[in-house]
């Protein structure tokens, strides 16, 4: 009987325990592989103060962080054994094969046999005729290849880097062709005046807008132009015209770094949306693996409570059976409302393990394993209890050298720097030189005028300075001041990623040494209780109504 009592325990503890070991690995799982350097510090003081040459940026000097923590070793608890801790936490599918053999083992225990045969039978009413083993390796790469969340994020890089060839087409020459045709019959009042005119115009060329700002045209136009006027020397008179022109900002407007910001810029969010996908494909595989750890511990819950639904109904049998006897119909009362309460309890825990399948389905996405089907899922990774070794200030580092969301942060101060040479460019004034060039031609004919155009005998100079400055210069100030505290906002936004990253990564390696310290005390308190219980069931054969009560309550 000591051994059934043993097995009949193994569900008390188990729900707690393989929650502590769940969390111990999963957590190990989350730290940064790589080891740091001694830089943490620096790091720190460095990017608290990336832009100090604006007057309005704030001062994030403060107090340099303390002495940083040496490394530490975690070891898991040397008196944890793997077979106890197995026995305690079992999958349904190893549990099954150990139940077929303790059935066998227990043919001169009635009592034992049935309780076996209770857990059997509940935990292969869940078994599914389609079963499909998958590993942690196997799950990530699945939703690397299928999952759509990693899919759609996928898209952005290179839907910014359209951006960028967007922003850089604006130097690109471009040709332009204009036709017009106008025709005027009006009445006049004047013998010098024709009442029938009839234009047409045409005019085509290449501009290109340079680097420095300055914008050059070169243009070919002619104009037919007919009238009814008696004083017209040539009628219809062909005039066409060969246009140099070239206007250059000397303010506003002048210069590489503000022509080709809106490229920077562009390059910018291209790098940022690189950032945002890896942060994003980071977020999505832990999920993975936190969604395949959590089935793992569903499945183990149903086991325990399986075991424990068995048990109370041994007890119930009992006092059933004690019913004309000497038990009141208080205490089968509350013995079966215990019972009921621990069968909705399995029935909750039986649908968990389906919706952990669904929702690992879900970030996987494998045509191989649809919504639509059901098909159960058996993780065949075991849990890890090698020893780990923790260092603070190094996990702080790797951490801080590979976030991506920290590398997102200083692309913002990287993009609102531009910005702010963009808005010092704008609060200039406007100076621009315009120089025109032309060559003229006149004749009765597209020929002769071509001819007359060719041998360059009349020659136009055009040169003008134009100039504008906004009364005030109220708006431009106004973006400038805005550009320069978003640059501060990235910059406090900089600073308040470091600290919240140190946050968890420290809160992480506490986790990892909290998580594995729990194991070997958990597993002892689940194995003394089992002892007590044996103990109690040995020292109390008969089953009376009072040693009954003590059992379940032990229970």
């Amino acid at each position: 009987m000591q051994r059934g009592s043993r097995s009949w325990w193994y569900g008390v503890g188990g729900s707690v325990l393989c929650c502590v070991v769940l969390a111990g690995c999963q957590a190990a799982e989350r730290r940064e592989d790589e080891p740091g350097a001694q830089r943490a510090v620096a790091t720190y003081s460095r990017s608290a103060r990336v832009v100090q040459d604006e007057e309005s940026l704030p001062r994030l000097d403060g107090p340099e962080p303390t002495e940083p923590v040496g490394s530490a070793v975690v070891q898991p608890d040397p008196d944890v054994n793997r077979s106890a801790l197995d026995a305690q936490i079992p999958d349904p599918e190893p549990e099954r094969a150990r139940l077929v053999e303790m059935i066998a083992d227990a043919k001169t225990d009635p009592m034992l046999k049935a309780y076996f045969q209770r857990v059997l039978e509940r935990l292969d009413a869940n078994r599914r005729p389609q079963q499909v083993k998958l590993s942690l390796k196997e799950c990530v790469e699945r939703a690397l290849k299928h999952s759509y969340r990693i899919r759609v994020p996928a898209y952005d890089p290179a839907i910014q880097a359209t951006r960028v060839v967007e922003a850089e087409a604006q130097f690109d020459a471009v040709y332009f062709l204009n036709l017009s045709s106008n025709k005027q019959d009006r009445p006049t009042s004047s013998q010098l005046q024709g009442t029938l005119t009839e234009a047409r115009a045409f005019d085509s060329g290449v501009r290109k807008l340079l680097s420095t700002g300055t914008q050059v045209s070169v243009s070919y136009a002619v104009t037919r132009t007919y009238t009814d006027l008696v004083f017209q020397t040539l009628n219809p008179s062909w005039f066409n015209q060969f246009i140099v022109e070239l206007r250059q900002p000397l303010l506003r407007g002048f210069g590489l770094d503000f022509n080709r910001a809106q490229i920077e810029l562009s390059k910018i969010d291209r790098q940022i949306s690189v950032e945002t996908f890896r942060r994003r494909l980071q977020d999505e595989l832990f999920e993975v693996e936190r969604r395949y750890w959590l089935l793992k511990q569903a499945r183990i819950e149903v086991v325990a409570l399986a075991r424990l639904l068995a048990n109370f109904e041994r007890i119930d049998n009992y006092f059933e059976v004690r019913a004309d006897f000497d038990t009141y119909d208080i205490q089968r009362g509350q013995v079966n409302s215990r019972l009921e309460s621990r069968k909705a309890q399995y029935v909750e825990r039986v649908a968990n393990v389906r919706n952990q399948e669904d929702a690992l389905k879900s970030l996987i996405n494998d045509s191989a394993l649809p919504l639509a089907e059901d098909v159960e899922i058996v993780p065949i990774d075991e849990f890890s209890l090698d020893g780990l070794a923790l260092d603070r200030l190094g996990e702080v580092q790797a951490a801080l050298d590979s976030r991506p969301e920290l590398r997102e942060a200083k692309l913002q101060i990287e993009k609102a720097r531009v910005g702010i040479g963009v808005a010092k460019n704008q609060a200039l004034p406007k100076a621009d030189v315009v120089f025109q060039y032309k060559v003229d031609g006149l004749g009765g004919n597209w020929d002769q005028t071509f001819s007359q155009l060719s041998e360059a005998r009349y020659h136009e100079y055009f040169v003008s300075l134009q100039f504008e400055w906004p009364i005030g210069n109220r708006g431009p100030e106004a973006a400038l001041r805005r550009a320069r505290l978003q640059q501060s906002q990235a910059v406090v936004a900089h600073a308040a990623q470091i600290e919240q990253i140190i946050q968890e990564v420290h809160q992480a390696v506490r986790d990892v040494q909290v998580a594995y310290e729990q194991i070997g005390a958990n597993l002892r308190a689940a194995e003394a209780s089992q002892s007590w219980l044996t103990a109690i069931i040995a020292r109390q054969p008969a089953k009376d109504p009072a040693n009954l009560q003590v059992e379940l309550d032990a229970t």
